[in-house]
């Protein structure tokens, strides 16, 4: 019969203790560089999806498929909506060739964000209104204020490829709005950026102030369209991204911010703010 080794020993209650304290100490050390990097990623790929989704629906412009398109980002205090949209060839010459559409009264309104039906194709879901009808008469039901009665709604999934819609609950920008009432900003191109504009937020308006020859001094107005989106983490401590919108430099220690620049034909850059070379670096 074989003995057995004597010689042979586990591990004693101080050497299981001491193991455990070390990998306490290392776990302790290495998650917060883990849990920053996560946020990093998050943060880095959020953006990444954006500059896709923006790149994605000017190429449907290059392609032929729609005549007019906009991105539009809407922000609440829980998570950011981005929805790409298209219009096409059709709609946008029959807006051009009437007279009375808004579309001619009021170019300031053609990168619209809140009339229903003005896109031909959305990312986003539509809800569809189906009104009562008088059995007798075939005309719409109205209420005490003089509305058309609402039967039903029915929502209606976006089923195009070619447009999208991203809702993104980690990262924030330098607007915000509350929960039901988001703050929106908006872009719009075409191809060969003549009809190139904004809306919302993605407007900035300036103004400059001209001395005639009299002396007399005459101020003009001029709204110019906004071609950055900063973006960052959302979390506790920032509800929107700090920036100086003078020298679109943070005026907080923000650790993931980023940058998307896109000029007025569609191509977009990223740029992430590296906080040792205190300067925007291309990615």
């Amino acid at each position: 019969m074989q003995l057995q080794d004597k010689s042979i020993k586990g591990f004693n209650i101080l050497e299981l203790l001491v193991v455990i304290a070390i990998i306490g100490i290392i776990s302790a050390v290495a998650y917060p560089n883990f849990s920053d990097w996560r946020k990093e990623r998050a943060a880095r790929g959020s953006t990444v999806k954006i500059q896709n989704l923006i790149q994605g629906i000017n190429a449907q412009v290059q392609r032929g498929l729609y005549a007019y398109v906009q991105v539009l980002v809407e922000n609440t205090n829980d998570s950011l909506t981005v929805t790409s949209k298209g219009m096409k060839m059709d709609t946008l010459t029959t807006m051009i060739n009437n007279g009375e559409s808004t579309w001619n009264t009021n170019p300031t309104s053609r990168c619209d964000t809140t009339t229903v039906d003005y896109w031909d194709d959305e990312g986003s879901s539509k809800i569809i209104i189906t009104y009562k009808k008088d059995p007798d008469t075939g005309e719409d039901e109205l209420d005490a204020e003089g509305m058309p009665k609402i039967e039903f709604m029915t929502e209606m999934p976006n089923t195009k490829l070619e447009v999208a819609q991203l809702i993104l609950g980690k990262v924030t920008t330098t607007f915000v709005g509350s929960e039901g009432s988001p703050e929106t900003g908006a872009v719009c191109f075409s191809k060969n950026a003549r009809w190139y504009s904004g809306a919302e937020n993605f407007v900035s308006t300036t103004v400059s102030t001209t001395v005639s020859t009299d002396g007399s001094e005459t101020e003009e107005t001029k709204d110019d369209v906004d071609t950055i989106l900063f973006l960052c983490t959302r979390n506790d401590d920032f509800s929107t991204c700090d920036i100086d919108e003078n020298t679109d430099r943070p005026t907080s220690d923000h650790r993931n911010l980023f940058r998307l620049e896109w000029s007025r034909f569609g191509d977009v850059t990223m740029e992430k703010w590296v906080v040792k070379n205190n300067d925007w670096v291309l990615q």
